[in-house]
């Protein structure tokens, strides 16, 4: 039976609505649907990450730009314990190298959708809202899908594949054989975005522990999200201002006041991870695959993450390129990223929101010593940084990148694409400004050592990588200090070069997500082949 679409995406949330994205860049057809007839107009994540303006900056540098300038970058965290300030963290003493975008910034969940949504609306790409799924059932060839419409007849659908980003509640995993292990934490919250009155600095973050813990993150506006758990509050009502007020007099430096609450509501959380992120044609992502706790604003940028790793494999294997087979290199990249985002995030969360009376004696005890020390640690905080930032996601276990024989350079197949400035004919650009989402991109190095290759030497070799190489790949040449050829780039300090471990010539083949393929010294170009 032919397909009416090669995708069909169930939910329209960051995760849908970035695959989407991903898919328009693949030219392949899909459709994208959601059962809620309007967008939430409440928040609930509220960071991006710098690696995920880093990808959404292969759709184009200006419109990155443009939704890094939508948020806001906290200039600062404070620690504080028991109503006490003990540290402060300037994050300009952690701003990450190597990217064009160094820091995290606090974004609303619904300017980043709205973001998306212009983003899509671009290419023509249509939004369903209100359209609910009733039944999916797949096939050897492909999944039929009933949809059904708050407005209108009910309609089936047949599709190649079926991507499920339609959060914790996922009707598409549901349908599927998929299990989704884990449970709930015991506490509750309560969470407001408002306008806050206090003697302390605005415009940074707080991070209060106590008899409970209250979060406080800057929004744009002037307002900000707090978020609390206290033991022992009253879960019968919902939550008010008051109730934040008379925590915050406890546990807030100097107290405060809150008023003109555009949000006040009361949630809990949960810890789940599906065994695997693909049963045949059924795939899932982001909160329809992990949910977990919010430390480190992870979520939403880690189910962004996903859509990435699987948009350029399914454009991949429609066009035939790759056999079906490849796609289950999904979840062989990304079930790995989201157990140990859940492991990671269970741990911190616990410790931070535990209520066991004991543990919270001795933990309030101990942490005004160790807090001063371990934020006077520039090197501790960059490590922290760099995790939360998710720069340091790999995939070096995956059997669809390798380093070549003989390279020994800091950074290996798998790795993210480092960046760094580059001189070119029109001015200082990033090195990450070169990569787009429909293309394989291999980056030539000529070395900053003193065997360096001539500009001669570097296109003969993208000649012969060329020949008979049918996936789409664009080449670039990068030349080390004051080298430059009649086309290429310069990497004026070597820092690049230093970065890779180029000392020698060498190579870079990164895929469309911005991963690296291959990599290794020039003379074992053509084993690269193999990793297109």
């Amino acid at each position: 039976m032919p397909s009416d679409v090669d995708i069909l995406i169930v939910g329209a949330g960051p995760t849908g609505m970035t695959l989407a994205l991903e898919l328009v860049a693949q030219k392949v057809s899909f459709r994208i649907v959601d059962k809620a007839l309007q967008r939430s107009p409440y928040s609930r994540a509220l960071v991006v990450q710098p690696r995920t303006l880093e990808l959404f900056n292969r759709h184009g540098t200006q419109d990155a730009e443009e939704l890094a300038a939508l948020g806001k970058t906290a200039f600062a965290m404070s620690m504080c314990v028991s109503g006490k300030k003990l540290a402060n963290i300037n994050v300009n003493d952690a701003l990450l190298p190597g990217t064009k975008f160094p820091s995290s910034m606090t974004i609303t969940q619904d300017e980043t959708e709205h973001w998306l949504e212009r983003m899509l609306a671009k290419h023509g790409v249509k939004i369903e809202m209100g359209i609910e799924v009733k039944n999916i059932v797949q096939d050897s060839d492909g999944v039929n899908v009933k949809l059904s419409p708050r407005d209108g007849a009910d309609e089936t659908v047949r599709a190649k594949y079926v991507v499920g980003a339609d959060g914790a509640h996922s009707a598409v995993r549901h349908a599927s054989s998929l299990t989704f292990d884990g449970d709930a934490y015991p506490q509750e919250f309560i969470c407001a975005d408002t306008f806050m009155e206090t003697s302390m600095p605005q415009g940074q973050a707080y991070m209060c522990l106590g008899n409970g813990v209250m979060v406080v993150l800057p929004l744009k506006d002037g307002r900000v999200r707090l978020v609390v758990s206290r033991p022992g509050q009253d879960t019968s009502r919902d939550p008010k201002l008051e109730d934040f007020e008379e925590f915050m007099q406890e546990i807030f430096p100097g107290g405060g006041s809150l008023h003109d609450a555009s949000w006040v509501t009361r949630f809990r959380l949960h810890h789940r991870g599906v065994n695997n992120y693909r049963d045949g044609r059924l795939f899932v992502a982001g909160d329809a695959a992990h949910i977990h706790s919010p430390a480190g604003g992870q979520g939403m940028n880690t189910g962004i993450g996903d859509a990435i790793n699987l948009g350029w494999k399914i454009g991949a294997v429609l066009r035939g390129e790759k056999p079906d087979s490849f796609l289950d290199t999904y979840n062989t990249e990304r079930h790995r990223i989201g157990q140990h985002l859940l492991q990671t995030t269970d741990k911190a969360f616990t410790y931070v929101t535990s209520t066991n009376p004991i543990f919270l004696f001795f933990r309030n005890l101990i942490l005004p010593w160790i807090i001063p020390l371990a934020t006077r640690n520039k090197a501790s905080i960059m490590e922290r940084f760099g995790f939360i930032s998710q720069l340091r996601i790999r995939y070096r276990h995956s059997d669809i990148v390798a380093t070549a024989n003989g390279f020994n350079g800091p950074i290996k197949g798998g790795d993210r694409a480092v960046d760094g400035k580059i001189i070119a004919p029109e001015g200082e650009k990033w090195m990450l400004d070169l990569l787009t989402p429909n293309n394989h991109h291999l980056i030539l190095f000529s070395g900053s050592g003193p065997n360096q290759a001539s500009e001669g030497e570097l296109n003969r070799a993208e000649t012969r990588f060329l020949e008979e190489t049918k996936t789409a790949v664009k080449v670039h040449t990068i030349f080390s200090g004051g080298q430059r050829g009649q086309a290429g780039y310069v990497d004026l300090d070597a820092g690049l070069h230093k970065a890779f471990g180029f000392t020698d010539a060498g190579y870079v083949l990164v895929r469309p997500d911005a991963y690296i393929a291959h990599i290794g010294h020039l003379t074992t170009l053509e084993e690269a082949k193999k990793w297109l």
